[in-house]
């Protein structure tokens, strides 16, 4: 309570104390008017109604800027509005061109993916038409091979001259066949395997053998019966000098007999071949340090005419290995295909034969060109005498590989056509006729 009555009366006191300060400042205010009225001129009086009426001037210009302070301020407001209106609809502007880059990229990446796939699919389908290409050309070297050997068949069928030894056993061995043949049925002149091949065809006879072998080979039957007629002659006349054997005691004997090395089972190395070539190499190294200056296209030609023996060197020791791992003189094999593989190796090593030929020829070019190549540059000073030094070894050595490869090759086809005209060769034609009648 004490407390209470203490709060009251300070309340009553500042009270009082604001009342007389109150009081004190109207005086002071009411005194300086006083005074100031005092103060003033006596002309100053009409000065009030213009003060008055400039006042009022101001009061209606305040009041039409605060009307136009309004009318800003709603405009403004109406701006905003608009401004906010104009955001919004940039914002949903803003959204449809990012879904639409979205959709676009990813669009971007689809067809880069397709287009990766179809560039596999593309790779694939070249890789496939590269094989099929390989396998077309592959079946065309086949059916180039099968013609060569029909074409070599039939130059062998109405070749005109025969040679000694073998030579002689073989075309009596066909006349016999041939002949024997014409005259009784076809198993008297057919091997067992060839006839069940023409008599599963329905072939019967001799004479329908010559007319399919005619159509297969474009050969009219006139020509196949004076053919047929001149190897049974032939084969009488040849009989007469020549007692054949069978082929069984010949194989049997065949470890009692000594005999000399096989050609293919002569590598590179033993001919001499191969340490030429390194001969070779090392020369055409010297040549090539020696004479820079003087020859210009004469070492890049002589490395060519290197390559080209290399080459051949490697293809006949690829056929001696590979005839080394078919032996053609293997008794425990069929006959048929003894003589399939031996036909095989002759053409091939005909064919190589005919490529050393051609690098012959490619060498007595490349000679003459160096001859020129001489005649038109004479020959001084000690690096020149080296040069000419070094193409003369480099063309003694060309000559020598020339006449080993050579060699090798004709050793290789004289011990193949020997085992072909001992296993009787006409068998041959038969087999091919009969097992690739559609090759022509």
């Amino acid at each position: 309570m004490a407390a209470a009555q203490e709060q009251e009366q300070e309340n009553a006191h500042q009270k009082q104390e604001q009342e007389s300060f109150e009081n004190l400042l109207s005086s002071y205010l009411g005194l300086s008017f006083i005074t100031f009225l005092g103060f003033l001129p006596k002309n100053s009086v009409p000065l009030v109604s213009t003060l008055k009426s400039h006042n009022k001037d101001l009061s209606f210009k305040l009041r039409k800027a605060e009307e136009q302070l309004k009318q800003l301020h709603s405009r403004r407001k109406e701006d905003s509005k608009a401004n906010a209106r104009v955001v919004e609809i940039f914002a949903s502007h803003r959204h449809a061109w990012q879904q639409e880059e979205k959709r676009l990229l990813q669009q971007i990446d689809e067809s880069a993916e397709e287009t990766a796939h179809l560039r596999g699919k593309v790779e694939d389908f070249e890789k496939l038409e590269a094989e099929l290409r390989a396998n077309i050309e592959e079946l065309k070297r086949d059916v180039s091979e099968r013609d060569e050997m029909l074409n070599f068949m039939n130059m062998n069928s109405y070749s005109g001259g025969g040679g000694d030894g073998g030579g002689r056993e073989f075309y009596a061995e066909m006349g016999l066949r041939y002949g024997g043949a014409k005259g009784g049925g076809l198993s008297e002149g057919v091997d067992l395997g060839v006839e069940e091949c023409y008599l599963a065809s329905g072939i019967h006879g001799m004479e329908e053998m010559e007319s399919l072998y005619g159509q297969n080979n474009g050969i009219n039957s006139e020509v196949l019966s004076s053919a047929s007629k001149f190897w049974a002659e032939r084969g009488r006349l040849w009989q007469q000098d020549v007692q054949y054997e069978s082929i069984e005691p010949v194989y049997n004997l065949k470890h009692f007999v000594a005999r000399r090395e096989s050609p293919w089972k002569v590598d590179g190395e033993s001919t001499g071949v191969s340490s030429k070539l390194k001969f070779l190499e090392q020369e055409l190294l010297n040549l090539e340090k020696i004479g820079k200056t003087d020859l210009s296209k004469m070492p890049s030609l002589l490395r060519k005419q290197a390559k080209r023996y290399q080459t051949l060197a490697g293809k006949i020791d690829d056929l001696c290995r590979r005839m080394q791992a078919s032996d053609p003189s293997e008794p425990t094999a069929s006959s048929e295909f003894r003589t399939q593989r031996q036909t095989e190796f002759l053409l091939e090593a005909f064919r190589l034969q005919q490529r050393a030929s051609e690098t012959s020829q490619k060498l007595i070019a490349l000679q003459t060109e160096a001859g020129k190549t001489y005649q038109g540059n004479e020959l001084e000073g000690q690096a020149k005498l080296g040069t000419k030094r070094s193409l003369d070894s480099i063309k003694n050595n060309f000559k020598e590989i020339q006449r080993n490869l050579e060699i090798w090759l004709a050793r290789i086809i004289g011990d193949l056509e020997g085992i072909l005209a001992r296993d009787g060769a006409s068998r041959v034609r038969e087999y091919y006729i009969s097992r690739y009648p559609f090759v022509q």
